[in-house]
């Protein structure tokens, strides 16, 4: 048995060493993981697996920066990225739906305090989202309520419809969303807050559904 004489990892490597164990780097990180073999890369699992993790990475090159931030400001300091926990999210919460109940749209960051509650309200082309917001703690501030919609769907479709955020920086109570279809949306709603030393957090998200008339 080989006995190493300093950190397994203090070394370069990359690759795998006897289909035993691989080497490889994530992020300037130096890892090492198990080899493994799907035993069959074509099942049910392993396809729905791939395809939701497909939509979930089409739903990020499109979304608005309003949707990414939470995400980022969850990530830092960890060893991923913003796109990298949302993707981790979609896999975990949505393989094997066929709608977009489970969705988070805000994992919530830096302990920030998630609504009340909401209300969404159908009208000709629209989806008005109230807020009833909590109280932050002593020295905290509500930037912004902010709100995203996206067509209800399969994730596992391959079917991908753009995805809208809006804010209210202003009275933090209602975003409007307007040129809608009559179909079924998913809505998410979460909070911004500057907290007492001046750094941002993000409330995590709820849900809802709505379809404009």
């Amino acid at each position: 048995m080989a006995v190493p004489t300093a950190p397994l990892l203090s070394f370069a490597a990359s690759g795998q060493i006897a289909k035993s164990l691989v080497f490889s780097k994530w992020k300037g990180r130096p890892y090492i993981r198990r080899y493994v073999v799907p035993a069959n890369p074509q099942s049910t699992a392993q396809q729905s697996t791939r395809n939701v993790f497909s939509w979930g990475n089409a739903v990020w090159k499109v979304a608005p920066a309003l949707f990414q931030a939470p995400w980022d400001l969850f990530a830092t300091g960890q060893v991923l990225t913003g796109r990298n926990a949302m993707l981790s999210s979609v896999v975990r919460n949505l393989r094997g739906d066929a709608d977009l109940t489970d969705i988070v749209y805000s994992p919530g960051a830096k302990g920030g305090l998630a609504p009340d509650s909401i209300v969404v309200t159908p009208g000709s082309g629209t989806l008005t989202v109230d807020f009833t917001n909590p109280s932050g703690p002593a020295g905290w501030t509500l930037d912004s309520a902010i709100a995203a919609v996206i067509k209800d769907q399969d994730p596992e479709s391959g079917t991908l419809y753009q995805i809208t955020a809006d804010e209210d920086d202003v009275t933090q109570a209602q975003v409007v969303f307007s040129g809608l279809d009559t179909v079924l949306y998913s809505v998410g709603a979460w909070l911004k807050w500057t907290k007492a030393d001046g750094s941002t957090a993000y409330g995590p998200s709820i849900t809802d559904t709505g379809t404009p008339v």
